[in-house]
């Protein structure tokens, strides 16, 4: 610790530690939690996450888990959500498995089904009926 003139006592020592690992108070990490989205890949997404989720104390699991979900991308949202995982690990691994399955050159690419306009209703004929009376 002294042999490189870093640190020269037990206090100087603690002040470094407290710059390097204290938040500052103007942060405010359960806020960027909150509106963290996924940009990129889901492991760089759940590594934005975990950094920001261990500096908050105190949030349910569940919690913590909806956040996740909801920051995900939608088309790997969707998928994560139908299969209704009940932990955040679970969570993870079925979003790093659809992003897979999203970037497999071996699946053919997803088209969105388009909607038709509208054709008119099919004209039912009916046979022709001879009037009751006579006319």
């Amino acid at each position: 610790m002294t042999s490189n003139d870093q640190f020269t006592s037990w206090p100087v020592f603690l002040q470094a530690l407290q710059i390097r690992f204290v938040p500052f108070q103007y942060e405010d990490p359960t806020g960027s939690l909150f509106k963290l989205t996924q940009r990129g890949s889901v492991a760089n997404y759940l590594s934005e996450f975990k950094d920001l989720a261990n500096r908050i104390v105190g949030l349910p699991t569940l919690f913590l888990l909806s956040c996740f979900v909801s920051g995900l991308a939608l088309d790997i949202r969707r998928e994560v959500q139908a299969l209704q995982p009940m932990t955040l690990v679970q969570a993870a691994g079925l979003a790093c498995l659809q992003e897979e399955k999203l970037h497999d050159p071996r699946m053919p690419p997803r088209s969105h089904p388009v909607n038709p306009s509208p054709s008119p209703p099919p004209v039912i004929s009916s046979p022709r009926l001879s009037p009751l009376l006579p006319l």
